[in-house]
């Protein structure tokens, strides 16, 4: 019996803790979470969740289109700095994609952050105090609008219950100081770190003499930078995550934080995979929901402006594609500002069901994450009152037991 106890302990093999890293088959089909995935063009598919993000991006876009109607002459028209800032972004990472389809992925992440800290530098020279305004309002709205649209998506998805956008909100601004902690906090402590870097080179390696000791320590820049580099890593990685860690686990930031970072590098093959079959369904999807409002706009410009292409009528030709001309006369312009904007309605609603995919997909491939990583089940979200009920009926259960204990002795 001995020596089948031994045979049969012996038959399952220890973990080596010392190979190298590969994937393997079990990530790609353990327990299949990433199929999961494909549920999430069904959760951002809702009209509250969808009206929540086109609210979101109706708060930004007039904010920073009246900052810029102030800052507008006829001498140097502004440009709005969302407009800007997407524009840079986009020209700045062509080069990142290059380098991705070559496998370069560390040159791609640096050329990433590169093209990235570029453009905010560029926009705030360029528009300083504009800038200062519009970036901060709007990574406050997206950090709390986040929280609520990943509340509504997880109490979906792990609870079938679909609760109303009214509390969407509510949990968006109760979570608000948690998820700007969550997302500060790396900040904070990276940019820490560079100002003791920037500090440090310029008083112990900027002083004759000096410089010969501060060239010893110079290895605890090395360190510093270390640290900065996961932390931005990690950072760049998971902070779509952070504000659906706030909505899945409750109120707090620094946990939420921590989770983050855990599970971006303790599960790297699980997060690559997630995060491809995500990215390839928002590629998808949204050239379908792009191509979708394109054709709507098309559609009903061409069908308003029928009759006046066949008659020649090139006035009313121009309103009915919202295009403002001085020959349409005063009425004419406003009709052609509001056909212009109701022509644009299509695009606005695809934006806004893009920006609620965005934020359900990341609240998602959380919930999978942490089933892999820590084994606490996708159903498994924190519900206010619950954990109360459930400490109390514990209590309840133990006070009842000690009775009934006591009477038994009796």
């Amino acid at each position: 019996m001995a020596d089948q106890k031994d045979t049969t302990a012996s038959s399952t093999p220890e973990p080596d803790f010392g190979r190298p890293f590969r994937l393997t088959a079990d990530d790609l089909f353990s327990d299949l979470l990433w199929p999961k995935l494909f549920r999430v063009p069904r959760l951002a598919l809702r009209a509250d969740r969808i009206g929540l993000a086109v609210f979101l991006i109706l708060l930004i876009g007039f904010f920073d289109q009246t900052l810029a109607a102030l800052a507008n002459t006829e001498e140097n028209p502004a440009q709005p700095i969302v407009e800007m800032l997407a524009v840079r972004f986009t020209q700045s990472q062509s080069m990142t994609v290059e380098m991705i389809s070559g496998l370069a992925v560390g040159d791609a992440l640096l050329a990433g952050w590169a093209g990235t800290w570029g453009t905010i530098t560029s926009t705030f020279q360029d528009a300083p105090w504009r800038s200062s305004f519009v970036i901060p309002f709007a990574f406050v709205l997206y950090v709390m609008f986040a929280v609520g649209i990943s509340r509504m998506a997880v109490d979906d998805f792990s609870r079938g219950k679909s609760i109303r956008w009214t509390d969407g909100l509510v949990w968006a601004i109760k979570g608000l100081s948690s998820a700007l902690v969550a997302h500060l906090i790396p900040l904070f402590v990276i940019g820490l770190i560079t100002a003791v870097l920037f500090l440090g080179g310029w008083v112990l390696l900027g002083v004759p003499f000096v410089n010969l000791v501060g060239s010893i320590f110079s290895i605890l820049g090395i360190v510093l930078a270390l640290i900065a580099v996961l932390m931005l890593i990690g950072f760049g990685l998971g902070a779509p995550m952070l504000s659906p860690a706030i909505a899945s686990e409750g109120f707090d930031g620094i946990e939420a934080m921590q989770r983050i970072y855990s599970y971006v590098f303790t599960k790297p093959a699980r997060f690559a995979i997630y995060s491809i079959v995500l990215f390839v369904q928002f590629i998808v999807v949204g050239s379908i929901a792009a191509a979708l409002a394109s054709a709507t706009r098309g559609f009903a410009s061409w069908g308003m402006g029928l009759m006046f292409d066949w008659t020649g009528n090139n006035d009313g030709l121009a309103v009915a594609q919202g295009i403002a001309t001085e020959e349409v006369g005063f009425s004419g312009e406003w009709a052609a500002d509001v056909v212009h904007l109701m022509l644009r309605l299509p695009a606005l609603i695809v934006g806004g069901f893009m920006l609620c995919y965005w934020i359900s997909g990341w609240s998602v491939q959380y919930l999978l994450l942490r089933q892999a990583t820590d084994g606490q089940d996708v159903t498994d979200i924190y519900v206010p009152g619950e954990m109360e009920a459930r400490i109390e009926r514990a209590l309840a259960s133990r006070v009842a037991g000690s009775e009934q204990t006591q009477s038994d002795e009796d």
